[in-house]
């Protein structure tokens, strides 16, 4: 929920922020309150107490808590991405990268206490229904698998008839499922055979298909 336009007073500040601002305060208020606790036990009063504002200023900005929890997810998404695909090694290559663009991006969970705390038992089922159900979601992974997925289908690697978008779509979704058991018990090497028997073959052509590493 967007704001209503202009400036508000932002806690014990004097001085006013406009509207730019106050949401990205009430984000990063949202991603400590979301280390600390988790994203299930997260409320807006924690929120709003974290970000020294009474509990109608995150209302004016975000309609409820869910809509914060994606705000953080949408963020942390983008950056991440952007890792990501600069971690590839063969870009020109869609039966190699494919596999490493959600290896890698699954790969920066363990160890990152902001990622585990996403994924933890607690918190993976709701960050998970809300990134499926996001169109905004999908618009910004598909911010940064667009130039790689049209570069891939205009050398005849990806199938023809595919939808970029709904690709993108599913990435994430094949990402997700790696990120909760039973895939969370298995190695990375089954995970991998998983993506390349399963889904790498069903989007790039024949022509391109080569013997699973």
């Amino acid at each position: 929920m967007a704001g209503s336009g202009g400036r508000v007073r932002w806690g014990s500040d004097t001085a006013l922020v406009d509207d730019d601002e106050a949401r990205r305060r009430l984000v990063a208020a949202a991603g400590r309150c979301l280390l600390a606790r988790g994203a299930a036990r997260l409320t807006v009063d924690e929120v709003a107490r974290e970000a020294a504002v009474v509990r109608s200023t995150v209302y004016r900005y975000f309609g409820s808590r869910d809509e914060l929890i994606l705000a953080v997810l949408l963020e942390r998404i983008d950056a991440a991405m952007r890792r990501v695909t600069e971690m590839l090694e063969h870009p020109d290559d869609a039966t190699r990268s494919i596999s490493d663009l959600i290896m890698h991006f699954n790969g920066l969970v363990p160890g990152n206490p902001f990622n585990e705390a996403l994924f933890s038992p607690d918190s993976r089922w709701l960050v998970t229904s809300l990134e499926v159900q996001s169109e905004l979601v999908v618009d910004t992974y598909h911010q940064h698998l667009r130039p790689l997925l049209t570069r891939w289908q205009a050398t005849g690697q990806l199938r023809a008839d595919l939808d970029l978008r709904e690709t993108s779509r599913w990435l994430n979704t094949v990402g997700l499922l790696l990120l909760a058991p039973p895939w969370t018990q298995r190695s990375d090497a089954a995970k991998r055979e998983f993506v390349e028997h399963y889904v790498v073959r069903a989007l790039i052509t024949v022509s391109a298909a080569r013997p699973p590493s």
